[in-house]
């Protein structure tokens, strides 16, 4: 491996993680002030155990268990220490999804032994099968090139589980009928959605397995760029330029593109991101009527439908520069295949959890805000 292909390596890591701290804006402004701070401290927490999971087990179910050592010992070539710097990151963003469906209502142990578990066993399973070769031993022709299936239709299930295990907020449904909590706060979300997005860059070329002439990364940019548009017009035109969708939209169709984004023409990845725009308020209401999931920051429409929209459009022949890049049957097969692992992986998890050492905070706490009954501090000293 070339010098500059590790700094490439790296330079993608970095920004993979610094879309941590979209995702703590964009999250904690769509719920109530009074979570903000707690809601900070398990995006930390998550860190910590993926970190830790993925070391000491999660590379070596994706990759191969020979790597563990040298991982652990320090005994590491160049490659796979920039391979394991780069795929890590990856990890975190999957397992950080989970937080939108649980959030203002999961105890931070159980957050981070499910964290632990999703990020270092459930996760490396999805990855070995994604990029592991796993479904190609299979003999399933599946293209997930940046993860809108092995990241986004995963972490979006699994916190869908999850939050299937918590139940609702106490304030969320009135007889049966679900009621709107408005978050508080939305700038910030906003403007975490626009950190997300520029580390999506990251995220998008960095899935290139180096830097070669340039034109791979290129194509990966523009359709990116063009999805990205997508989705704001997506998100726009269903709900009626409403701020959260609008910008939730940039999102959706960030997430749709990462399985085809290097086979995409642009046009073809503007139609990707704009269907993972438009359809967010009908599957949110779908989860939140229908399945009666309390799912905070709309992780359903934005990472599991969208993810899954993604890996299906990467089938489809006419969005791509070459129509027998991918098979459409493959991309069926391998999405419904992720879809089970994450749905039975993470209702086992966290239903476990919560009949053992239990998931949820107090009634009195969650009715108080978990940043003064858990954590004895404010996020804003300035409210109420």
């Amino acid at each position: 491996m070339s010098g500059l292909d590790v700094f490439f390596f790296l330079w993608a890591a970095s920004l993979i993680f610094f879309m941590k701290a979209g995702f703590v804006a964009l999250e904690i402004g769509q719920f109530s002030h009074k979570n903000a701070a707690y809601h900070c401290v398990l995006k930390l927490v998550d860190l910590l155990a993926v970190f830790l999971g993925y070391l000491v087990i999660g590379y070596g179910i994706s990759y191969g268990f020979e790597n563990i050592v040298p991982l652990i010992t320090g005994t590491f070539n160049v490659e796979l220490g920039a391979w394991w710097m780069k795929m890590v990151m990856f990890a975190a963003a999957a397992v950080t999804i989970i937080t939108g469906g649980v959030a203002e209502r999961i105890k931070i142990l159980p957050y981070f032994i499910g964290a632990l578990l999703v990020g270092g066993i459930l996760y490396p399973i999805v990855e070995h099968l994604v990029w592991g070769g796993g479904f190609a031993s299979l003999g399933i022709p599946f293209a997930d090139y940046a993860g809108s299936g092995a990241v986004h239709l995963f972490g979006g299930l699994v916190g869908l589980a999850a939050a299937w295990a918590l139940g609702p907020r106490l304030r969320k449904y009135i007889n049966g009928v679900p009621q709107a909590l408005p978050g508080h706060n939305i700038p910030i979300a906003v403007l975490g959605a626009f950190i997300l997005a520029f580390g999506w860059y990251g995220f998008n070329i960095g899935s290139a397995s180096g830097v070669g002439n340039g034109l791979e990364l290129v194509q990966v940019a523009i359709a990116t760029t063009m999805a990205l548009a997508g989705g704001i017009a997506g998100g726009a035109l269903s709900s009626r330029n409403d701020p959260l969708y609008t910008a939730n939209g940039m999102c959706a169709g960030l997430v749709a593109v990462c399985s085809g984004v290097n086979l995409y023409t642009p046009i073809g990845a503007l139609v990707v991101g704009l269907l993972a725009g438009l359809q967010q308020p009908y599957t949110y209401k779908f989860i939140e009527e229908k399945l009666k999931i309390d799912d905070v920051c709309a992780i359903g429409p934005v990472h599991a439908m969208s993810g899954f929209i993604g890996v299906i459009c990467a089938g489809i022949p006419f969005l791509l520069r070459d129509p027998s890049a991918t098979s459409f049957v493959g991309q069926v097969i391998g999405a419904i295949v992720i879809a089970l692992i994450a749905i039975i992986g993470g209702v086992i998890i966290y239903k476990g959890l919560d009949l053992t050492i239990g998931l949820r905070v107090s009634e009195k706490a969650e009715k108080d805000g978990l940043d003064e009954s858990v954590l004895h501090v404010r996020a804003y000293s300035e409210m109420d």
